[in-house]
Parts: C-alpha cells; sequence; structure tokens
C-alpha cells in the first residue's frame, strides 16, 4: 500500500480535512480561553490534533510529489507529527483536572504525571530521532510512546475516579457523550495493538487498522465539538464541521470519477481546488445549518420570537409590564427560568447567562437565567438571543421614558395652553361687562327722573342680567337656551328704554338647546344692532336672532332693520372682543360674518362654530 499513489492520495484528503478542522476549532477555542484568562485542556487537544494531521499531511504530499522518505523535508515532517506526543499528556490532565478542581492534591499530581510523560516521550523522540537519523517509523518510538501513552490514561483516569467528588458529575457533557468516548478509545486503541501485534494480516484489514489507528482526529473532533455544550460556540463549530466534512466528501467523490476519467490528473489537487469552490457555495451552508438546528438541535424560530416579543412590547406601555413580557419570552423560548435583578447584588444561585440592561429611570439591571430540566443548551443563537431580548428591552423602557417625558412636557404644554385661554377670555369678559353695565346704567338715569317705574323694571332686569354673568363668570361655555334667555333678558331691558319702537324675534330653529356656545356671546352683538343700527331710526325697527345646525357646525346670526353697516363696522369694543374670543376658543374653526341684511336695509352678523353638546 505504500507505493499506491492513490491511497496516498486519499491520505492527504484525509489528513488535511482533519488539519482544517483542528485548526479551526483551536482559534474558536483560543477565544474563550482568552476571554477566560485561561489555558483549556481543549485548547491543548485541538493543537494536538492539528500537530498531527498537518505534519502527516505533509508528508503524504511529499510522497505524492516525487519526495522520497529519506529526503531531509520528509524526515522533519515524519518528526513534526511525531511531536503531537509531548502534548497529549497535558491536555489529558488539563482536561481531568477540570472535573475535580485546579487547587486538590490530586490536580497536582495529575499535573506532575502529565508533565513525567511528557518529558519521557521528549527523550525517547530525540533518542529515536538520533538513533535512526529522524527516521521515527523505522525506530521502536510509535510503539514506545503507545504503550507509555495507554498506562499515562489508565493511571489518570484512576487517579480521576478515585478524587472525584460524588457531586461532580458532568453537567455540561451529555449522556451519549462517555459510551461514544469509550466506544472511540477502544476501537482506536485496538486498532492501533491489532496493527502492532498482527502485521502479517490481510492487506484490506490492515488498510482498515491503519486508517483507523492514524485517522482519529474527525471522529474525536466532531464528539467533543458536538458536546461542549459550555463553550458558547459549540453550535458553530459543529456547523462548521459538518460543512467542511461534506465539502471534501463530495469533492472526494467528484475528483474519483475525474480522475478514473482522466488518471493523468493529480488527485489531491483536484478534491482540495473542489472543496474550496464548495465552501464557498452559500446554498451548501445553508442546508448546513438548517440540518444543525432543526434536525439535531431542534432549535425554535428565533427570529420569530423576536418579532413576537417586539409586537408585545408595542402593546405594553408600563415598564414592569415590559420586564414581565421580556422575562417570559425567554422563559417560553429557551425553557429556562428567568429573573430580573438589580446590577451589583448578589445572585442568588450561580447564572447560566446574564445580559445587563441600562435603565434611564431606575438602577442598572439584569436579565439572569437559571436552568431547569427542560432547558435548552446555551449555544451561540441562544445567547444571542438572549443578548437581543435584553437590546430590546433596554430601547424600550428608553422609549417608555422618553414617551412619558414627551406626555409630561405636552400635558404641562396643554396646561400652559389652558390657562393662556382662560386669562384672555377673563380679559375680554372684564372687557364686556363694564360696557354692558355703563350703558344700562346710563339708560336707568335717564328714566329715573321721568318713567321711575321702567327704571325700577329695568333695574331687575339689569340684576337679573348680572346674576346669570356672575354664575357663567368661570365658564367659557354655556348651552344655547341659557344664550337665548340671557338675550331675552337683556333685550326686555333694551324694551323698557325703546318701548314700541323695539321688537324682538328670537328662534332656536332646529337646533336642540343643549348645543355648546360661548357664555355672553350674543349680547355685544345685540347691542351692537340697537345702538347703532335701530336708535338713529325714528320708527325704530326688529332685533332677530335665529340659531340653526348645519351639520356638525352652529349657525347663529343677529340682524336688524335699522341705518345698516357703519365705516369700519369691526372697530367697535363689542364686535372685536366678540372675534377675539371666537379666535381663542376656536382658533381657524369659527367663522365670524358681518354684512348687509339680505332683502332690505339693516344689518346681520353671522356666527358660525363647531358644534359640541354641552
Amino acid at each position: 500500500m505504500a507505493g499506491d499513489l492513490t491511497f496516498a492520495a486519499l491520505d492527504a484528503i484525509v489528513f488535511v480535512t482533519g488539519a482544517a478542522l483542528t485548526a479551526m476549532l483551536a482559534m474558536m477555542q483560543y477565544r474563550v480561553d482568552r476571554a477566560s484568562g485561561r489555558v483549556s485542556g481543549y485548547l491543548l487537544l485541538w493543537v494536538l490534533g492539528f500537530i498531527w494531521t498537518f505534519g502527516n499531511f505533509l508528508r503524504e504530499t511529499l510522497h505524492l510529489a516525487g519526495v522520497g522518505p529519506d529526503a531531509v523535508v520528509a524526515r522533519v515532517a515524519e518528526t513534526f507529527a511525531w511531536s503531537c506526543t509531548l502534548v497529549g499528556p497535558l491536555a489529558i490532565a488539563r482536561l481531568l483536572q477540570s472535573g475535580i478542581g485546579a487547587t486538590t492534591r490530586a490536580s497536582r499530581l495529575f499535573q506532575a504525571l502529565a508533565w513525567g510523560v511528557s518529558l519521557i516521550n521528549l527523550g525517547m523522540l530525540i533518542r529515536a530521532n538520533l538513533a535512526y537519523d529522524f527516521r521515527l517509523e523505522d525506530s521502536g518510538y510509535p510503539t514506545a510512546s503507545f504503550f507509555v501513552a495507554l498506562v499515562n490514561g489508565v493511571v489518570a483516569l484512576v487517579l480521576y475516579f478515585a478524587n472525584r467528588p460524588p457531586a461532580a458529575a458532568s453537567k455540561t457533557m451529555p449522556r451519549y457523550f462517555a459510551p461514544t468516548a469509550v466506544l472511540f478509545a477502544t476501537i482506536h486503541t485496538s486498532a492501533i495493538l491489532f496493527s502492532m501485534l498482527f502485521p502479517g494480516m490481510p492487506g484490506k484489514v490492515m488498510t482498515a487498522m491503519s486508517l483507523i489507528a492514524r485517522h482519529w482526529t474527525i471522529p474525536w473532533s466532531m464528539l467533543i465539538a458536538g458536546s461542549l455544550a459550555q463553550a458558547h460556540y459549540a453550535d458553530v463549530v459543529l456547523k462548521r464541521s459538518l460543512w467542511l466534512l461534506t465539502s471534501m466528501a463530495l469533492a472526494t467523490l467528484l475528483s474519483f470519477q475525474v480522475f478514473h476519467a482522466a488518471p493523468g490528473l493529480p488527485l489531491l489537487e483536484m478534491t482540495l481546488v473542489m472543496a474550496a469552490l464548495m465552501l464557498v457555495a452559500p446554498s451548501m451552508l445553508r442546508a448546513v445549518e438548517a440540518l444543525v438546528d432543526h434536525g439535531m438541535l431542534e432549535r425554535p424560530d428565533y427570529a420569530q420570537a423576536s418579532r413576537s416579543l417586539e409586537q408585545a412590547f408595542r402593546r405594553v406601555e408600563d415598564a414592569d409590564q415590559l420586564i414581565a413580557a421580556a422575562l417570559e419570552s425567554v422563559r417560553t423560548t429557551l425553557s429556562v427560568d428567568a429573573r430580573w435583578e438589580e446590577a451589583g447584588k448578589p445572585s442568588a444561585s450561580a447564572p447560566l447567562a446574564a445580559v445587563h440592561v441600562n435603565c434611564r429611570d431606575r438602577p442598572a439591571h439584569r436579565l439572569e437565567i437559571t436552568a431547569t430540566h427542560q432547558a435548552r443548551t446555551l449555544m451561540q443563537p441562544e445567547l444571542a438571543f438572549l443578548n437581543s431580548v435584553g437590546t430590546q428591552l433596554e430601547h424600550r423602557l428608553d422609549g417608555l421614558h422618553f414617551e412619558h417625558e414627551q406626555r409630561a412636557l405636552h400635558l404641562r404644554e396643554e396646561r400652559l395652553k389652558r390657562l393662556l385661554t382662560e386669562a384672555e377670555l377673563k380679559a375680554l369678559r372684564t372687557q364686556v361687562d363694564p360696557h354692558f353695565l355703563f350703558n344700562t346704567l346710563n339708560t336707568i338715569a335717564d328714566l329715573i327722573s321721568t318713567q321711575p317705574q321702567q327704571a325700577e323694571r329695568m333695574t331687575e332686569r339689569l340684576a337679573e342680567c348680572f346674576r346669570y354673568a356672575l354664575a357663567k363668570h368661570a365658564r367659557d361655555l354655556s348651552t344655547l337656551d341659557e344664550e337665548l334667555g340671557f338675550a331675552r333678558q337683556y333685550l326686555e331691558i333694551e324694551q323698557v328704554r325703546f318701548g314700541d319702537r323695539l321688537r324682538v324675534q328670537l328662534s332656536r330653529g332646529d337646533a336642540l338647546g343643549n348645543e355648546a356656545v360661548p357664555s355672553l356671546l350674543l349680547q355685544p352683538l345685540l347691542e351692537n344692532a340697537i345702538r347703532h343700527g335701530l336708535a338713529p331710526v325714528r320708527e325704530g325697527g326688529c332685533v332677530t336672532v335665529q340659531a340653526h345646525r348645519e351639520g356638525d357646525r352652529l349657525r347663529l346670526s343677529v340682524e336688524d332693520d335699522g341705518v345698516g353697516l357703519q365705516p369700519n363696522p369691526r372697530d367697535g369694543v363689542g364686535l372685536r372682543n366678540v372675534q377675539e374670543r371666537l379666535r381663542t376658543l376656536y382658533a381657524q374653526a369659527a367663522e365670524f360674518l358681518i354684512g348687509a341684511r339680505p332683502g332690505g336695509r339693516g344689518t346681520m352678523v353671522t356666527i358660525v362654530i363647531p358644534l359640541h353638546a354641552h
């Protein structure tokens, strides 16, 4: 088999796959170890696998390139591959130390044993290289290092189970890991023993034993990477490992077809090129990710869970309800217990993970999760979902705080506007009342000497008018019936003065009478109509007040058949006051119209206001 170039090419393909896989695992584990500030046994394990696979890949590639085993580069590659035996004991010791604690006496025994075995292997490696001129395959070093490693592993396992606390059962590895690891170790060890003890076995059996003994890195890497639930990158490794292995397997199958069709093409180069092309295929990556997420890990749709949480946040306008919604989303999606703790305070129990949430209107808090018997393994998507929940919650709490500030500011602005409006209305009202009182008292004074009974009657009506005015002083609006009643009382006062010269018509038309109108709105208009419209006419005239509805608006009209419009009619105190009040109460929604009375002489004032039930 040594001279079979096809077998050597397949050997090199498997070795380069293992080298790429272990290098990827080592780089990811290095990130985790750098964050924790310690070198873990897993990192040493991946380094060990990379040394073995990459060294053998170089040796097989040199063989395919026609470089003989006696060449310097071939012997250096072989020595580099077997130098992994110096790292193996350290990796095993570091892994076993994590199960019993790093400060115990047994931990120190593990460390001493590992360094001792590594030094023994180093001595044997140097001696074999010097004795056999760096031809380790021809020396007894592979066999000697295997038995040393076997004895080291047995002693380490005995020490581990003898010193492990009863409660130190693995909480991070799945149940299938231990039996699968024992099965892999048994198969790997048996393959090496059979190949050493029975060198005359049939060629196909020897080839199978050789492949198992030499290519142990891929199955062990897949088992450990897929079982490292405590590592945040475990699912990423699983996806990329399957992606890599699938690409290499498909590339190898395709290259075999091309190789048999055109034997002159090198199998290794074709496989590497095809594998590189497949590795950049996004459809393959998506298929592998879907297989891992839905087929192997049975993950929920975290994107949909985030959207559902966002919709739940939109329906909530209270901070406590926001926090409750976030906790419920985490509990439901990840099957864990979640709690909301203030940052800086110690937790009642060690959380699986925590996300800090900064709040504007309260101290910083943590969103913590603890395991349940149904808890999902916390891998990259689970932690990303937890971080997403924390980020969404923080942004929504900030938004809610901002909304509350804006609402409070809006309420303050509305209150200031209302106070300003009330002040303006009071100022306008205080402008009307003295004006009306002054004119009425003048009339009463004129009547006292000539018509004392009418003066007395006028004084009573004046008292009723001011009783109404005082009652409405604190109110901006009155009903239409109240305003028409006040207008009737006012006109009765004027009728005492004018006698038969003043005729009055009041009608509310199709209005209900409960429509809201500004208080004391009609009096200035009636006073203006009598004083400037009818008083100059010897025979007097008629004043008409009408109201009727126009859809969602109320139309009020005050008209007289007197002398008609005077120059600059809007400059009077009464008319200007009415317009200011309408603008203050209704802005642009009200209309004020003044013009000639249709169908004859006189003046007509029309007011149109929005219709409000009182």
